[in-house]
C-alpha cells in the first residue's frame, strides 16, 4: 500500500509505505545495550538466541510515593515455573500464552534477579508436576496439570539487561 503526498503545484509527489518508519525504537538496558524491539507498551521482543526470538514483560518504575518514574522501566514478575522434579532442578514446563504466534513466556522474581522461561513451540501438552517455583522460592506440590509446553531457554533478565530501561 502507498500514500501519495502533494504538497503544491511546484513539488512532485511522494509515495512512502504506510508500514514504513523513518526510525525503529528500541529498549535499552542501564549500559545503553539494545534489549529488544517493542511490540506494545509493556511486551518487549528478546532475542535469546539466533533461533529463538521471545515475549518479556516491563512494568514502570515507582518512586516512594508509588509515583512512576519518567522514561524508566523494569523487568515486570510474578510468574510461576511448574517442575517435574520436586526440587524446582529438571523438567521445567509453563502455561501457554493467549497472544497469538508469541512463544509462552514466564517470569519470576528470584534472589537472583528477573528470571525468564521461553516455552517450546507447540501444542500445549499434560504433565506430572511436583514442584513449582514462586518469587517465594520452590513449593512441592503433586498435580497433573495440562496447558503446559516445555521450557526451551532460561534467562536472567536482571543480569543479562539490567533496569533501568528506556526506550529510545
Amino acid at each position: 500500500m502507498a500514500i501519495a503526498v502533494a504538497l503544491g503545484a511546484t513539488v512532485p509527489a511522494c509515495a512512502q509505505s504506510a508500514g514504513a518508519s523513518p526510525q525503529t525504537v528500541v529498549l535499552v538496558d542501564s549500559g545503553d545495550k539494545v534489549v529488544a524491539r517493542p511490540l506494545n507498551d509493556t511486551i518487549m521482543l528478546i532475542t535469546v538466541s539466533p533461533e529463538v526470538v521471545a515475549p518479556a514483560f516491563i512494568r514502570p518504575i515507582y518512586d516512594a510515593d508509588e509515583r512512576t518514574a519518567s522514561g524508566l522501566a523494569t523487568w515486570a514478575s510474578g510468574g510461576s515455573v511448574l517442575f517435574t522434579s520436586a526440587d524446582c532442578s529438571t523438567g521445567a514446563h509453563i502455561h501457554t500464552l493467549t497472544n497469538a504466534g508469541l512463544r509462552a513466556t514466564s517470569q519470576v522474581e528470584t534472589a537472583g534477579g528477573t528470571m525468564l522461561y521461553v516455552g517450546a513451540i507447540g501444542t500445549p501438552v499434560t504433565a506430572v508436576i511436583h514442584s513449582i517455583l514462586y518469587r517465594t522460592g520452590c513449593s512441592v506440590v503433586t498435580v497433573r496439570q495440562n496447558g503446559l509446553v516445555p521450557v526451551d531457554a532460561a534467562v536472567n533478565l536482571t543480569t543479562t539487561y539490567p533496569p533501568p530501561l528506556s526506550f529510545q
